[in-house]
C-alpha cells in the first residue's frame, strides 16, 4: 500500500501557524498594557475623554454609601442630573478602591495614576474576553491575533485605556455578555437542554451592564431578540419553552434554586430603579437634564449647554442624513486615528499621522466590501451562530449609534459628539467579521500574509500611543522631567522617520 507523502510547508504556512500561537496573543495584551500606561504616566489630569467628570462623580460616590440619591447631591450640577443618571454603576463601583486609596494618600496625582491602572487592568481583560468568544466562531487563531493586533494599534484605543472612563468596564462586560449567549445558545443546540442557570446570569449581567453605560441597551435588546428566536427555532412551542425552564430549574442544587432568583430579582431591581422609572416618569431611559433639574442648574453641565446653545441659535443647517452620514463617518474615522489634549489645553487636537491614516481609510472599504459579497458563504457554516450573533449584534448597536447622533444633529444643527470611541462594544467583532471577509477573498495563504503584514507595518508606523507621542507637547504631560525626556527621546529617534510628523494638522477640516 502506498503511503501518501505530505508536501513540504511553505514559508507561508509556517508563518501561519507562528501567528495562530498563544504566546503572540500575551505578547499582544502585553503590548497594550505597556502602551495605555505609557499613556497614564504621561498624560496630566484630566485627559480627554470625560476623566474629571468620571473622577467627579466617583468622589460623589465616595462620600455616599448607596447607590441611590434622594436628590441631586450638592454642588453636583456639573455632572448633569446624577439622581437620575442611568450610568451610574461603573462610578459606585470605582468609588470603593477610591476610599481605599484616599485612606493612604491624599495626594491627587497618586490617586488618578491608581485608578488609571485599574481601568488599564479592566481594558486588558477585555481582550482576553473577546478573544474567548472569538475561538467559539471557528476562526483560526491567527486570523484572531491578527485582528486583536490592528486593535491594539488603533491609537484611540491606548489613549481610552489609561484614562477613568466608564468605557473601559462595558468593554469586558459586553464581551462576557456575549460569551453567555454563545454558551447558552450551545448547550441548548448540543444537549436540548434550556440552561435555566446560564440565561438568568446573561440576563442578570445584561441588565447591571445598562447601568455601567446606557449605550449596552441596544446590545441588550440584539441579544433578548437572539436568545428569544434561537429558543423559539429549537423549541416546537413557548409551552415547550416553559416546561424546559422548569425541568432545568429542578435539576439546580436548592441553595442555587434560592440564590439565582434573589440575585435576579436584585438586577431587576437596580435596573427599574433607574432605566425603568426614567421611561415612566420621563419617557426615555436618558432623560434630558433639563427635564429633571432646571436650565440654570444644567447649565453647569458642559455637553448639555453646549447642545442647548447650538439648538437656540440654529439657523439654516441642513437636515440632510447624507450630508450627516459624510460627516459622521469622516468624524468616527478621524477620532479613531487623531492626538488630544484634555480641558486645560480647551482639548487641543492634533491630526492623524499619515501611513496609520491611509490605512484606516482603505482597509475598512476593503473589510466591508468582502464581508457584504462573502457573508453568506460565511454565515452558512455549520458553526456560523457566533458569526450570526456578532453580525447581528454590531448592525443594531451601529445603527442605533447613528440614529442617536442624527437626532442630535437634527436638534443642534451640528453634528456633535461623533467619536470613533463609541465604537468601542462592537470593533473588534467588526474587525473580525471583515478580516473573515478578506480571509475568503484572499484564497492564497502568500497574498493573506501580505494584505495583512502592509496592513500591520502600516498602523505600527506611528500608530498606537506614537500617535499621542508624536503629537503632543509638554503642555499634555505631568509636570515631570522624566516624564518629558522621555517623549521626547522617542520624538526625537522615530519623528524624522514618520510620515506625516511636521504636518500636526494633516487630515483636521
Amino acid at each position: 500500500m502506498k503511503t501518501v507523502q505530505q508536501r513540504p510547508l511553505t514559508w507561508s504556512h509556517r508563518v501561519i501557524a507562528a501567528l495562530g500561537s498563544s504566546w503572540l496573543f500575551r505578547v499582544l495584551v502585553g503590548f497594550f498594557v505597556l502602551q495605555a500606561a505609557w499613556l497614564a504616566l504621561s498624560g496630566r489630569y484630566p485627559m480627554a475623554f470625560d476623566e474629571d467628570f468620571h473622577v467627579g462623580i466617583i468622589r460623589l460616590y465616595a462620600h455616599h454609601l448607596s447607590p441611590f440619591w434622594s436628590s441631586q447631591p450638592e454642588n453636583a450640577d456639573r455632572f448633569g442630573a446624577v439622581a437620575r443618571d442611568p450610568s451610574y454603576l461603573y462610578h459606585y463601583l470605582m468609588s470603593f478602591p477610591y476610599r481605599l486609596i484616599a485612606v493612604f494618600t491624599s495626594d491627587q496625582t497618586i490617586q488618578v495614576l491608581w485608578l488609571r491602572a485599574i481601568n488599564i487592568a479592566l481594558f486588558a481583560s477585555g481582550l482576553v474576553l473577546f478573544r474567548r468568544l472569538f475561538r467559539r466562531t471557528g476562526a483560526h487563531d491567527g486570523l484572531l491575533n491578527c485582528c486583536f493586533a490592528v486593535f491594539c494599534l488603533l491609537p484611540v484605543m491606548p489613549l481610552l485605556a489609561a484614562q477613568i472612563n466608564y468605557d473601559n468596564l462595558l468593554f469586558p462586560l459586553t464581551a462576557l455578555s456575549l460569551l453567555l449567549t454563545i454558551r447558552f445558545a450551545r448547550i441548548l443546540r448540543l444537549q436540548r437542554r434550556l440552561d435555566v442557570r446560564t440565561l438568568f446570569a446573561l440576563i442578570s449581567l445584561c441588565l447591571l451592564t445598562s447601568l455601567v453605560k446606557y449605550a449596552f441597551l441596544p446590545i441588550f435588546l440584539a441579544i433578548s431578540i437572539y436568545v428569544i428566536v434561537y429558543v423559539r427555532r429549537q423549541l416546537s412551542s413557548w409551552r415547550a419553552v416553559v416546561e424546559a425552564i422548569r425541568k432545568d430549574f429542578k435539576l439546580l442544587s436548592r441553595p442555587v434554586r434560592w440564590l439565582l432568583p434573589l440575585l435576579f430579582l436584585l438586577c431587576i431591581g437596580l435596573f427599574l430603579q433607574r432605566d425603568g422609572y426614567n421611561i415612566v416618569r420621563y419617557h426615555t431611559p436618558v432623560p434630558d437634564c433639563s427635564k429633571v433639574l432646571s436650565v440654570e442648574a444644567c447649565s453647569e453641565y458642559g455637553p448639555w449647554i453646549r447642545d442647548y446653545n447650538l439648538s437656540t441659535n440654529k439657523t439654516n443647517a441642513s437636515r440632510s442624513p447624507v450630508v450627516f452620514t459624510a460627516d459622521w463617518f469622516y468624524g468616527m474615522w478621524l477620532r479613531l486615528f487623531f492626538a488630544v489634549d484634555g480641558p486645560a489645553s480647551d482639548f487641543d487636537t492634533k491630526g492623524p499621522l499619515l501611513v496609520p491614516a491611509v490605512i484606516g481609510m482603505v482597509y475598512p472599504v476593503l473589510a466591508v466590501t468582502t464581508s457584504i459579497i462573502y457573508g453568506r458563504r460565511l454565515l452558512r457554516r455549520d458553526d456560523a451562530n457566533a458569526l450570526w450573533l456578532l453580525g447581528f449584534v454590531s448592525c443594531v448597536y451601529v445603527v442605533t449609534l447613528w440614529l442617536d447622533q442624527y437626532r442630535a444633529f437634527l436638534r443642534t444643527g451640528q453634528p456633535v459628539a461623533i467619536n470613533g470611541r463609541y465604537l468601542l462594544p462592537v470593533l473588534l467583532p467588526l474587525l473580525l467579521l471583515g478580516a473573515l471577509g478578506c480571509r475568503q477573498w484572499l484564497r492564497r495563504p502568500s497574498r493573506r500574509l501580505l494584505f495583512t503584514g502592509i496592513a500591520l507595518l502600516g498602523l505600527f508606523w506611528g500608530g498606537g500611543t506614537l500617535t499621542y507621542i508624536l503629537r503632543s507637547n509638554d503642555t499634555w504631560y505631568w509636570p515631570s522631567q522624566p516624564v518629558r525626556q522621555a517623549n521626547h527621546a522617542v520624538k526625537q529617534v522615530l519623528g524624522p522617520v514618520t510620515p506625516g510628523y511636521k504636518t500636526p494638522t494633516l487630515f483636521l477640516r
